[in-house]
């Protein structure tokens, strides 16, 4: 199949409402670019204050999951969940994102030594930067072991 034909569904574990980006535009094992239209049906959606700029995030961070997910994929294995650790300078030129705003995201890895991932980010909308940060992300080869000793 080729890369511009890959579903979010083969690369990302995320389903329903909490999809938060709507297409990828490209990518690669080392970065990607999704898209993100601002709807109203999109979860963190209120009409008083559209989407708040923090989901930018959690839209970064999908797009990161998406760079994993085309490793398992090529792997021959399903997305899998990995953690967001920390975020370093989250940087917004606004409190929200409006209704109709047609998001860029992209990621790019600056670092990794297997498990452990730094992500250059940012978003832009109408050709601008509006928000940036850098990610550290935890995508343990079996993520369910760590996640069954934290619940026991």
């Amino acid at each position: 199949m080729r890369d511009d034909l890959i579903s979010l569904d083969e690369l990302v574990a995320h389903r329903g409402s909490m999809r938060l980006v709507d297409r990828l535009i490209e990518i690669s094992e080392t970065h990607a670019i999704a898209e993100a239209e601002i709807r109203p049906d999109n979860l963190f959606f209120s009409a008083e204050r559209n989407v708040p700029a923090y989901v930018g995030l959690e839209m970064m961070a999908q797009t990161i999951a998406a760079i994993d997910g085309k490793t398992q994929r090529n792997a021959g294995k399903p997305p899998k969940i990995g953690f967001l650790l920390g975020c370093r300078r989250y940087n917004a030129a606004s409190a929200l994102f409006a209704e109709g705003d047609l998001l860029t995201i992209f990621a790019k890895m600056v670092f990794t030594d297997g498990a452990m991932f730094s992500f250059d980010c940012r978003i832009a909308c109408a050709g601008a930067e509006i928000a940036n940060a850098s990610l550290n992300v935890y995508a343990p080869d079996n993520p369910k072991t760590l996640l069954d000793r934290r619940l026991a």
